[in-house]
Parts: structure tokens; sequence; C-alpha cells
């Protein structure tokens, strides 16, 4: 088949459609199941429009415009390597489930796709197929538009907010942790822990604490707004101003300087709050970059996609690890300086990944990288070793110790700049997360509830200087109409949460909403009790009321962290040890029967970890060690 001209056009539209089949419709697929991948970056209506027509047919004619530059005897061959391509990339996605080798698929996908582009020049009927289905690049972005969560975006209107027509008593600052369970906080008295996290157990002290407090909904992007709004979450909305007109920066905006950084959620709309997260072309080419990672993870199988940034840590900047707009260290220092006495009423909101994943923070605020133990699926269910996924709550317990220092900073301003016995101050988190082999990792199920449900909410009033304890169980729904009572404003729109400084009713179940709608309802007390389990079961593993480095020991052998060792069975199937960061992995396998391995520097204990099936997975600060040599020991 030659080529030339008049021809040139007709493989375009075969380019057009092979790469509408092989990528355009997957991420249509998966991004139209997942508003939110745009609601959380704040993307208009317009965006999404022009997103889905760049990607339909913006590569196509790019690759069209390749073959026309090319001179005339080379076109055919490189028109049957695009043909080829296209296909393989096509069959690698169909057959990516198979559980063969990653490579294996690979070179079975390509040979599929050689296979095709020889049937394509030599069957007229091959390329009469494709001319056929010219119109199914158009159906598809016409139905990613018109009929996914995408529509939420491009048909729907914006209702009319409601704003207090009070003037608010009191400054607010409310800061809304990520990823906190409460019981990560405490101590085995079900207190917060004041040697492992001071800051907190201050703000406890001087503070209403709301111990048995419950999120009413699993995740960021239902259960922001919940708290932000009042209301329980509704499973067709996103969590943008669009379907979240009455919120707290409407309530409080004709009549309060507005101070906002939310991170996954806009619902401040843009003429109250002018934080910009860039340039327009800089989101969309943002939002490019991270739909190459999903597409990714939609196209490769399992075992080929180690070096691809993973998509469970948030919704945008997975190229950037962490290190871009949402950076928590970096969104943090933007925020602090904002706090300043004023001479209007001012509202402080801060949302920021912390204690989130991905865990790079000591207590100190000191990042580090390490080679992860194995963690947990694409379907968000922890691997079925307890002592890898203890790797994981012991870095988070760490990056824990960074948020509270954190905390200590913005007290420490609200102090130094004379707001914080004025200021109504609240702090709270978005959801929990649970550490179970087996079990999923964040989405709530039967099985992790009770670490999923409980957060953290401290609400220190104006001129409170004497902490309590209420134990009676609350809702996140239930923080706006406090806040609102607290600040002396009554709330213009019907909420379904109350105000937890004079209740109506005593809230008898927690009930915790699903993305989809269905729900998870257990009464108060009985998920209570298990709380308490769960607490017991983490102090015998981690320890209570004692310093941030003993986090290094892990299991019933930590008492040995620090002092002499001598005995035990050499271990010698390490696995290659970096000592280039701020934190060494030692991890390797042990044969016979053993209980935990003890990591030994210059003689001295310098790290403690359980085995299980065989495995360990140890972390050692890099600090207190220097250029040791490290030796393993297991404890039968």
């Amino acid at each position: 088949m030659r080529l030339g001209a008049p021809r040139l056009r007709i493989a375009g539209l075969h380019l057009l459609v092979l790469w509408s089949f092989a990528v355009a419709e997957p991420v249509f697929d998966l991004l139209g199941q997942n508003g939110e991948f745009f609601a959380a970056r704040g993307s208009s209506g317009t965006d999404v429009i022009l997103f889905a027509l760049l990607l339909a047919f913006g590569p196509p004619a790019l690759l069209l415009g390749l073959e026309a530059l090319t001179p005339r005897r080379a076109r055919a061959g490189l028109h049957a390597l695009l043909v080829a391509a296209l296909v393989g990339l096509l069959t690698l996605e169909a057959i990516r489930s198979w559980g063969a080798s990653g490579w294996l698929l690979v070179a079975i996908a390509g040979a599929i796709g050689v296979g095709a582009a020889v049937l394509y020049f030599r069957l007229e009927a091959a390329r009469l197929l494709l001319t056929v289905l010219a119109p199914v690049p158009l159906l598809f972005v016409v139905l990613f538009l018109f009929h996914s969560d995408a529509s939420q975006l491009t048909l729907t209107g914006t209702g009319t907010a409601s704003a207090a027509n009070e003037r608010p008593d009191a400054p607010l600052v409310m800061v809304v942790f990520d990823e906190l369970p409460v019981n990560s906080l405490l101590d085995r008295h079900g207190l917060v822990d004041s040697v492992r996290y001071p800051h907190f157990a201050a703000l406890q002290r001087s503070s209403t604490w709301f111990a048995n407090e419950s999120v009413v909904s699993e995740g960021t992007l239902h259960g922001v707004p919940s708290l932000l709004t009042g209301r329980f979450p509704r499973p067709s909305e996103l969590p943008v101003y669009h379907d979240h007109p009455h919120n707290l920066f409407t309530l409080f905006g004709r009549q309060a300087e507005m101070h906002v950084f939310e991170t996954e959620t806009h619902l401040c709309p843009p003429k109250l709050c002018h934080e910009s997260s860039g340039s327009f072309g800089g989101q969309l080419g943002s939002l490019f970059a991270d739909t190459s990672v999903v597409y990714l993870h939609q196209l490769l199988p399992t075992d080929l996609t180690t070096g691809i940034p993973s998509v469970s840590n948030g919704w945008q900047d997975f190229w950037r690890n962490g290190g871009g707009a949402n950076d928590p260290a970096r969104r943090f220092a933007r925020f602090l300086p904002t706090i300043r006495p004023t001479r209007r009423p001012t509202l402080w909101y801060l949302h920021f990944l912390l204690p989130h994943s991905p865990w790079r923070f000591l207590p100190s605020g000191e990042r580090y990288s390490i080679r992860p133990a194995p963690g947990w699926s694409a379907a968000e269910v922890w691997n079925d070793n307890q002592a890898a996924v203890d790797q994981y709550w012991q870095r988070h317990l760490l990056q824990l110790g960074y948020a509270d220092r954190l905390l200590g900073h913005l007290i420490a301003r609200l102090r130094s700049t004379g707001l914080y016995d004025r200021s109504l101050l609240v702090v709270t988190a978005d959801e929990g997360l649970s550490f179970r082999a087996g079990e999923k990792r964040r989405p709530a199920s039967a099985a992790n509830l009770q670490d999923i449900s409980y957060v953290p909410l401290f609400m220190k009033l104006p001129g409170e200087r004497r902490g309590r304890i209420v134990r009676r169980a609350t809702r996140s729904a239930d923080v706006l109409p406090t806040i609102a009572a607290a600040l002396g404003v009554t709330m213009p729109w019907p909420v379904e949460g109350q105000n937890l400084l004079h209740p109506t009713h005593v809230e008898l179940q927690v009930s915790v909403a699903k993305d989809h709608g269905r729900r998870l309802v257990v009464p108060a007390p009985e998920l209570a009790k298990r709380r308490e389990a769960a607490l017991r079961r983490q102090v015998s593993i981690f320890g209570s009321d004692e310093r941030p480095s003993a986090l290094f020991a892990i299991g019933p052998d930590r008492r040995l962290l620090g002092h002499p060792f001598k005995g035990g069975r050499p271990v010698g199937d390490l696995d290659p040890i970096d000592r280039s960061g701020a934190l060494i992995q030692v991890s390797g396998r042990v044969t016979g029967p053993a209980r935990s391995v003890v990591v030994v520097a210059d003689g001295r204990t310098v790290a403690v970890d359980p085995v299980v099936q065989g495995r360990f997975w140890a972390l050692v600060p890099r600090d207190t060690v220097g250029a040791a040599p490290l030796r393993v020991f297991s404890i039968p």
C-alpha cells in the first residue's frame, strides 16, 4: 500500500480510530466513573471539554503530521509501525489480567500488533472496517462529556449561596488533617499521648475534646463537604462549590476576611478565595501528566508498574511524589504567615495531606526515602504479611510526629499574634486509616470500621483555657453547626448535624457512607468497644508514653531497644542495605522459628522488628548508627 497525498487523510482517520480504542476510550471510561479526578483539582467545565477534545484528537493529529513530514518512501513503513503499536496497546490492556509475566504479555501484544498491521495492509476489508468506525471517536467524546461523572462539571449549574447576616463573634482557625485515626494519637489510658505528641496533648488539655467523633463518609471527597456543610453525603455530588453552594465559606463570606487553603476539594467560590494552583496552561499540563499515570496503571501488568507513581495517595501531582502544589510542608509554610491580627473578622482554613501517605517525614520534618515493604493492591487491600503492614503503620506514626510539630508551630503563631485566646480553633481530620493485613487500607468495611470512622475533634472556644472531654458519640456533620453556634451565627440553611455545645439528641449509631451510597451502620457502644480493642492492639505493637525514637522497636520484644544485646542467632539472608538516606531499611528472611529480629550496631540494639512468615522489615535511624556495621539476630 502506498500512502500518497490523497490517502494521507484516510491514514489519519485510521490512526484516529485506533487511538480512540487503544487510549482515549479506556481513559474516558475510567475517569468518567471518577469525576473526583477533575473536581479535586478544581477543573471547570471548560477544562474538561478541552481535555476531552485534546485527548481524543490531539495525538492522532500529531501522528498524522509526523507521517506527512516523512519521506514518501518511508511513509508506509512508519504507518505500519504506528498501526502495530496502537493495536499492541489495545491488546495489552485486554490481556493484562492473564496472570503471566508482564514482559511475556508485552511480547504477545506486540506480536498481535505486528500481525494486525500485516492484515491491515493486505486486506481491504480491514482498512474498510476502520473507515466505517470513523464516527466512533466523536461518540466516545460525547458519551464522556454528557453521560458520565464529567457531565456534573460540564452541565451542572450553580445553586444560590446562603450567607450569614451576623458578624462572627471571634476569628475562626480550622485545620483539617488527613488520614488520621484518633487512636494513633492515644496512649494506653485513652488520652492523647503527651510524650509522643506533646502539641496535640497540650491542645487536648486546653480545649473541648470530642473523644468519640466519627466521620459520616469513608473518604475526603465526601467527608470534607460534610464537615463544611453540616449535611450528610450524597453519592452523586462532587467536592466542588457547584454541588455545595451552602458551606462554611459562603456562610462567612460577606462578613469575614478569608484565607482558605483547600486540598482535593473546591468548595470556596473564586470570588471569595483567591488561592491559585497555577495558570490555565499549567493546570492542563498537570491534568495530562496525571492522566498518563492513570493510563499506565490501566494498561500495564502489575509487575511492570514498579517505577510508576502510585495513584492511591491523592488525585493529582502523581509524578511529583507529593512535591507539588499539595506538598504539606510547602502548603503549611504558605499558610502560617497569613495568620496575623486583622481589623475584620477573619476565617483561616487549612486542609493538608498530613499524616496522609506517602509517608516520608520524620518527626523532625526531615524527609527520607526507602525501598518500601510490600504494601497494598490497587483495590486498597493490604498484603497478607502483618510485619510488612506494621512498617507502614510505623511510618504513619513517625509522620504523625511531624504533624504534631506543625500543630505546635501553628499554636505558637496564634499565641505570638495575640489570636489564640480570642479565636475559635477547630482541629479535626477527614478520615481514619487501618493497618490490618489482608483487609482494606482505607475504604470502610465491616473489618476496619473502628479504625476508619473515629477521628480527632478539638474545639478551643474563644476564651477557653481549661479543657474538657465530651465522650458521647458525635459526627463530622455536627462540626459546622457547632462552629456557627460558637461564633453567634444563625445557620441560614437546614442542616442534618447538630450543635454539639447544646445537643438536641444523643447519637446511638455510627453511620459511615461509602462513595457509592451504601452505608455501614453499627451501634455506637459496640463500635466504641471495638475501637478500645484496636487501641490495645496498637499499644501492644508500638507502646505508648515514650519518645518518638521508641517507634523503631515494634512488637513483643520492643523492650530490647537501646540495650546491649548478646546471644541470638545471626541472620545472614539480608536484602541489600541502602544507607544513603535518613532511614536505613534492614530487611530479609529468617530460617527456622523466630518471633523477632534485633538490629545491632556497636553492640547496642538500634531496632526491633517482628518476624511474620519468615520475613521482616526493620527501620533504623541513620543518625543513631553512623557508619557502624549493622548485624541482625533472630529471637526464637
